[in-house]
């Protein structure tokens, strides 16, 4: 059961973190404020956020806009917004079947 729920907070958590990326699509948001928005949760933490930014970013999901300015050396620093793909994944239009609950 364990396991289980586990997994259903980790999509839960992703789930928050693209509706949040929705609400300021289409402006880019830093990854610490984008943090700040689903850190209420004590089991939430960091290391976390960091797999889930990875995730996000390998469904390309979302982007690093100062990628193109040469990117920030800290990770809380880094500037994303969503893709095409990402929006239609946080409304619901394209499915993926590792977030939904």
């Amino acid at each position: 059961m364990t396991d289980k729920l586990n997994v259903l907070k980790i999509k839960q958590a992703r789930g928050r973190l693209l509706t949040n990326l929705n609400l300021f699509y289409p402006s880019p948001v830093t990854l610490s404020t984008l943090y700040r928005t689903v850190c209420g949760d004590p089991l939430y933490n960091k290391a976390l956020f960091a797999k889930d930014i990875n995730y996000f970013t390998q469904k390309e999901y979302i982007e690093f806009i100062d990628e193109l300015l040469g990117g920030s050396d800290d990770f809380y620093k880094k500037v994303c917004g969503l893709t095409a793909k990402g929006k239609e994944i946080a409304e619901g239009t394209r499915i993926d079947e590792a977030l939904e609950i």
